[in-house]
């Protein structure tokens, strides 16, 4: 099939150590061979250090998301489009609520080195939490 739909009821959710980041992947290396995607949800104040070797663009659905970096920060709320270029150093935070994105990685995000040198800290979870 040509086309597909996915939702978050979909995606195959980890939580990010001890943090109040869920990440749920519906595209990965298990069903892409070229890009991933999926949807992450940050609990109020929830932030994840990543150093990404994969390009991403990120659509903030609800709260405010901001991404900081060493060339400075960046802050998009509802509708409004990140792109996250690959090996910059990130922070991604969430503002004073939580906050619901929707994610695209070219190549697929959790296939690369630093995914799999990671992979301890991503604990598989039923989804993320109730609203």
């Amino acid at each position: 099939m040509s086309i597909s739909k996915f939702t978050a009821d979909d995606a195959a959710w980890v939580r990010f150590g001890d943090s109040g980041v869920y990440i749920g992947n519906v595209l990965h290396e298990k069903n892409s061979t070229s890009m991933g995607a999926g949807f992450a949800c940050f609990e109020a104040g929830a932030l994840m250090t990543w150093t990404p070797s994969y390009d991403e663009v990120i659509v903030v659905r609800s709260g405010r998301f901001t991404v900081d970096s060493e060339d400075g920060s960046v802050t998009a709320g509802p509708g409004e489009v990140v792109w996250v270029r690959a090996s910059a150093p990130v922070t991604f935070r969430a503002g004073a609520q939580k906050t619901w994105i929707a994610f695209a990685t070219h190549p697929i995000w959790d296939a690369t080195p630093e995914a799999k040198s990671q992979a301890s800290a991503l604990h598989p979870v039923d989804g993320p939490p109730a609203d």
